[in-house]
């Protein structure tokens, strides 16, 4: 999974399976933001959003997020 982690610079700072890669704006559809999950459409030549990922990705970690609350209340 291809995750962004933050924009710099017109770089993409991505976690690629535990690794830090740099990663150009200009090999990234429009619209990237922090945190979500991309597709590699070949060789890392393009990438692309997935939009349904990173849905889900960003459900769980709210989910998680609101467990955290709910403990630390007790």
């Amino acid at each position: 999974m291809i995750i962004v982690d933050r924009l710099e610079n017109g770089i993409a700072v991505c976690e690629i399976e535990g690794i830090m890669t740099n990663v150009s704006l200009t090999k990234i559809s429009k619209g990237v933001r922090e945190g979500d999950v991309l597709i590699d459409m070949g060789e890392g030549s393009f990438y692309t959003i997935d939009v349904a990922k990173t849905a889900q990705r960003k459900a769980d970690i709210a989910k998680r997020f609101e467990r955290l609350k709910a403990r630390s209340k007790k």
